[in-house]
């Protein structure tokens, strides 16, 4: 039997200083697209993400574009009275990620998706189902995916106006006639999104904070609102929004200032019409935007000035902890390693260079590795022509991964049609191409065999790891290369540091791994 078959909110322009609390998703020069509703189109919290961003990487700003549509959802409902059909953002999901090519999609959806009624399980369901269409079309092309909560629905403003409908009420609900009870719908619609998806990097929960500001605020004066209407946010909702996702995304809030703020907005604006327009819609009064060579070029305008007003803020902004796929810089003399896998991997490897600062320069391909077919086909880029002393590397949750018969990404194990992305025997082949071509580059390998999959995780099986850590024992055996068993060690605490019915792991459970990962290399430095 192998090893491893283990036997068991602020409104003031001042100067802010908010920690992020995870790291740095977005990384310098990344394309970041952000969709959504009418939240979204106002564009208050993209600006202000965009500026944070400018502010963190000035030399190398990543590009953000807002593509945010009015009334659109992930479903294609509408109201009854609603005065033509609400867009559905996958009439033109894939032309907008094909066009722009982003590096990180942010996703503010729900508000509009429960169409203003009493809660609904045929409308819930049909949220659930164009989240997970949204999530799949973002997956399929290896784009980081940071999904935010809807906003929450505020009442207060509407009170005694007439804008309220009761249960019982016989006239159609709509935007301009709300359920009274709304918040608590968007709060379900809320409690999905909060729940680890499948497919979902970053989660950004801007319900709960944009509803514990309400509370805060409230205290002191009860009318208090960030919504005129109880469903669009007002510029302080923005803020409160926009700190969420910069959370989320591990960036630092550091500079607050109003003039940086109108040239972001300005930009923003510029190329929010512009790519609605060069992406294409359904939704009818919306005004032609510009050309995008046309926009782009304002664009550029607007960052001189925006880069002339950072150099000018005091105090300087802090410099960003570097990220897992940022590029590093070699000490002299110190040995050169390469770690190889999917996001498990990427979730570690700052661990791991951490543990072995002054040890040794831990390198890593700048994306998700993926499958064995990747890496048959991207490896020669991943080793370049530099020297490696130990390579330790890892394939095997994305092979066993099911596909629909039509690329369809995490499809439903054994139903008819479907398949998993690598069969075991494929796994086997493309592990022998990939170990006969490391071995070329006289390293020390390390192979790590792939961690459980939990019950529960959309589009895999429980113990298919074992089956495909099997295949590839056989293959490590012929060749006579090292095996970190990460298998039965996360094993041994999976209820602790894996999240639930998910393959990835806590910012804890990455950080155990990675003391695995780092101890197995630093044995073989020795």
């Amino acid at each position: 039997m192998p090893k491893f078959a283990c036997a068991a909110v602020l409104v003031a322009f001042t100067s802010l200083h908010v920690v992020a609390n995870a790291e740095p998703l977005i990384a310098p020069g990344d394309r970041v697209l952000c969709i959504g509703d009418s939240i979204t189109a106002a564009g208050h919290y993209v600006s202000y993400l965009d500026m944070q961003l400018q502010v963190q990487y000035p030399n190398n700003a990543p590009t953000v574009v807002n593509l945010g549509l009015p009334s659109e959802g992930v479903t294609g409902l509408s109201e009854p009275d609603h005065p033509f059909p609400r867009p559905n953002v996958h009439e033109r999901l894939q032309r907008a990620l094909d066009q722009f090519k982003p590096d990180v999609v942010i996703a503010c959806y729900g508000v509009n998706d429960g169409i203003y009624h009493p809660f609904s399980a045929e409308r819930f369901t049909a949220y659930k189902t164009g989240i997970a269409k949204l999530i799949a079309e973002v997956k399929k092309r290896d784009i980081s995916l940071v999904l935010c909560t809807p906003i929450p629905f505020d009442p207060t403003p509407l009170r005694g106006t007439g804008k309220l409908l009761p249960l019982d009420a016989e006239k159609n609900f709509a935007w301009f006639a709300i359920y009274e009870d709304y918040d608590k719908v968007i709060g379900q619609y809320a409690d999905y999104i909060r729940t680890n998806l499948e497919g979902v990097d970053r989660t950004a929960d801007v319900f709960q904070d944009i509803t514990d500001t309400l509370v805060a605020k409230r205290k002191p004066d009860p009318d208090y609102t960030m919504s005129a209407d109880g469903v669009h946010i007002n510029v302080a909702g923005h803020l409160v929004m926009a700190q969420c996702v910069a959370k989320a995304c591990g960036i630092p809030w550091s500079t607050m200032d109003k003039t940086l703020f109108d040239l972001t907005e300005k930009k923003t604006k510029v190329l929010h019409n512009a790519w609605l327009s060069q992406v294409g819609h359904l939704r009818p009064g919306m005004a032609n935007g510009k050309p995008i060579v046309e926009a782009e070029k304002l664009a550029r305008a607007n960052d001189v000035a925006i880069s002339a007003r950072i150099r000018g803020l005091t105090p300087k902004p802090s410099a960003p902890t570097p990220g897992p796929l940022a590029p590093v810089e070699d000490i002299p003399g110190l040995p050169r390693v390469l770690l190889i896998g999917d996001s498990i991997s990427i979730g570690y490897t700052l661990d791991v260079r951490r543990a072995l600062k002054d040890v040794a320069n831990v390198h890593r391909p700048r994306t998700n590795c993926g499958p064995t077919t990747k890496g048959v086909t991207e490896l020669a880029a991943w080793i370049g022509k530099s020297k490696w002393d130990v390579i330790h590397f890892n394939f095997g949750l994305h092979d066993l991964k099911w596909m629909g018969p039509n690329g369809e990404n995490l499809a439903e194990p054994n139903k008819a049609g479907n398949h998993p992305q690598v069969s075991l025997a494929d796994y086997k082949k493309n592990l022998e191409l990939i170990v006969t071509r490391l071995k070329k580059t006289g390293a020390v390998l390390i192979w790590r065999n792939t961690t459980p999959v939990p019950k529960g995780a959309r589009g895999r099986v429980v113990g298919d790891s074992v089956k495909y850590n099997t295949a590839a024992l056989e293959v490590m055996k012929r060749h006579a290369i090292h095996v970190d068993d990460m298998y039965c060690y996360s094993l041994a605490k999976q209820t602790q540091i894996q999240k639930p019915k998910d393959v990835h792991f806590t910012r804890e459970g990455s950080a155990f791994l990675g003391e695995k990962v780092a101890q197995a290399i630093r044995e073989q430095l020795k």
